[in-house]
């Protein structure tokens, strides 16, 4: 995978944006089953963890600091609020730290046989 900035990552719906065509080349598709909501209280943050599928987080409420950092080592930090999305494709490494209660969709991509589940970790 090559990605050339984690900005393409953040995509801020509430503005009018939505996925470039340089991130949409490397996603897969959707598995449509997988969509489920989640709520994170500020005392639980997401650890920085990666998948061997992609990922996608679609905040609702509530405020965030999401942490993104590519296999190379880039890392960038996004202040994220309500209608933001964060599509991660495999083996960029996620989490965040909510600022009060966040809320949102969470989904993931069609994963291969070979992949692992679940969090990984560098």
């Amino acid at each position: 995978m090559t990605l050339k900035t984690t900005d393409p990552c953040v995509i801020r719906l509430s503005k009018g944006e939505s996925i470039s065509s340089e991130l949409a080349e490397i996603l897969q598709e959707v598995n449509i089953a997988s969509i489920g909501s989640f709520v994170v209280p500020p005392e639980h943050p997401t650890e920085l963890h990666y998948h061997d599928f992609d990922e996608y987080w679609l905040f609702t409420e509530g405020t965030t600091t999401v942490t993104l950092r590519l296999p190379d080592g880039t890392k960038k930090e996004y202040e994220i609020g309500p209608y933001d999305l964060i599509a991660t494709p495999k083996g960029v490494e996620h989490g965040h730290i909510p600022n009060e209660a966040v809320t949102g969709l969470q989904f993931v991509s069609k994963i291969e046989p070979s992949a692992r589940q679940g969090h990984l970790y560098r």
